[in-house]
């Protein structure tokens, strides 16, 4: 009994030595000062990092969303870039088919249009948008790009016409060289071109051009290639459109100079 008491009455004595001790650090020492201000610290820097994360959150969040709106942006910038391209395009069309228009109105007498290019089995043909009804005939000429006569009217239906090529296999268009001043056949060899067996005399160069004897003022070719063998007293002499056809979407329709007339 008296062990336990002793053994409780020094257990009292240590704390009261503790606190005590405790009491004149606390009086006379800044040591829970600094406690404290360690303390605050420690809290303040969690405060910090808390608000720190809440900040570069928040920046993450608003930087997406403006991505977002920015990729929303370009894109609509991009579809309206795509319709000025279309407007664009269709303006020159539209531009194009004027002038051509006002240009063949100039120099014939009826604008029709292309409806069908010759095939792979018939290319030197086409078919136009005129017909009986129009005034066209069979033999009517056929211009393109104002001045470059490319053929005639084989046959002739109530709204349309078909339209043969000089530059057909079976067809051949005589026409004078210029500027040898020289009146020459020039025989269809298919694919929009020609060839001539031109005297060997004829000083022929590559760009001469062949015009339209029964339209005067029209061309009807430009030569490109010249094939000579001094034995031959001929010369080959290769010529095709000055224009290509299938770029085209008009046609001027002029009637003989001998109905015209």
């Amino acid at each position: 009994m008296s062990y336990r008491y002793d053994r409780n009455r020094k257990n009292k004595q240590l704390n009261y030595g503790i606190a005590t001790i405790l009491l004149i650090l606390a009086l006379f020492t800044p040591v829970y000062g600094m406690i404290f201000d360690w303390t605050e610290n420690i809290i303040a820097r969690s405060w910090k990092n808390k608000n720190d994360l809440y900040a570069e959150t928040s920046n993450f969040f608003q930087s997406f969303v403006a991505r977002g709106e920015i990729l929303e942006r370009n894109q609509e910038l991009e579809r309206e870039i795509e319709r000025l391209e279309v407007d664009n395009i269709r303006t020159r069309y539209l531009s194009d088919q004027l002038e051509a228009t006002v240009g063949l109105r100039e120099t014939a007498d009826l604008v029709a249009p292309i409806l069908e290019y010759g095939s792979l089995a018939s290319y030197d043909n086409m078919i136009i948008g005129r017909g009986e009804s129009d005034g066209v005939s069979v033999g009517d000429q056929i211009i393109i790009s104002d001045t470059v006569l490319i053929g005639y009217v084989s046959d002739v239906f109530n709204t349309t016409a078909r339209v043969t090529l000089y530059s057909n296999a079976d067809q051949s268009v005589t026409g004078i060289l210029y500027p040898h001043n020289e009146s020459l056949v020039a025989q269809g060899a298919g694919g929009s071109s020609f060839i001539i067996d031109s005297p060997r005399e004829i000083e022929v160069v590559a760009g001469d051009i062949l015009y339209a004897l029964n339209q005067p003022g029209n061309i009807i070719a430009v030569v490109k290639d010249i094939e000579f063998d001094p034995r031959d007293p001929f010369k080959k002499v290769y010529l095709t459109y000055p224009v290509n056809i299938k770029q085209h979407t008009l046609v001027g329709i002029k009637k003989p100079l001998t109905q015209a007339e």
